[in-house]
């Protein structure tokens, strides 16, 4: 019994200790939205540009063999009647290794495009979060948390809108 009481006053001494060191050093700390952050960032359409650029051969590619597949199949339904076994054969099959085709150039196209993507974006994130930290000196943030992690935060403390205007302004 001795010993729980000993605890317990050590544990609430402590505490009082920690929260009134805490109360000293008041921090100033700063949120981001970062979804607000991305959808306002004009870098964001370029980079949308420059990858459907970057894939515009390939997403031709797969119009062509999409438009393929369905010529073939019009030209099975409508000429099935008059083709020999053979002919159907040899169509039957033409179908399917061009479906085949479509489907596996269609899989790397998006392997492809998701790789880029994330590449992309991560080179935009490190470019935010240099921003973030840069307003944040600027402004003698100590801390800056995403605006998902916080419940409640009054408005002058939203660095969002200067993160924006941090990366739109090139400084």
């Amino acid at each position: 019994m001795k010993t729980l009481i000993k605890s317990t006053v050590a544990a609430v001494a402590v505490s009082t200790a920690l929260f009134a060191g805490a109360a000293q050093a008041q921090q100033k700390i700063g949120v981001v939205d970062m979804m607000e952050v991305f959808q306002q960032l004009p870098q964001r359409e370029q980079i949308s540009e420059q990858l459907q650029t970057e894939f515009q051969d390939r997403f031709e590619e797969m119009r062509r063999l999409e438009q393929k597949v369905q010529e073939l199949r019009q030209k099975q339904e409508r000429d099935a009647s008059i083709m020999s076994a053979s002919e159907k054969t040899q169509l039957e099959r033409d179908l399917e290794q061009t479906i085949s085709e479509a489907q596996l150039k269609s899989k790397a196209l998006q392997e492809d495009t998701r790789r880029r993507q994330n590449e992309e974006r991560n080179k935009l994130l490190g470019k935010v979060q240099d921003a973030i930290t840069a307003v944040a000196t600027d402004k003698d943030y100590d801390m800056v948390l995403e605006s998902n992690a916080v419940t409640y935060m009054k408005a002058d403390n939203d660095l969002s809108g200067a993160v924006v205007e941090k990366m739109t302004s090139g400084n």
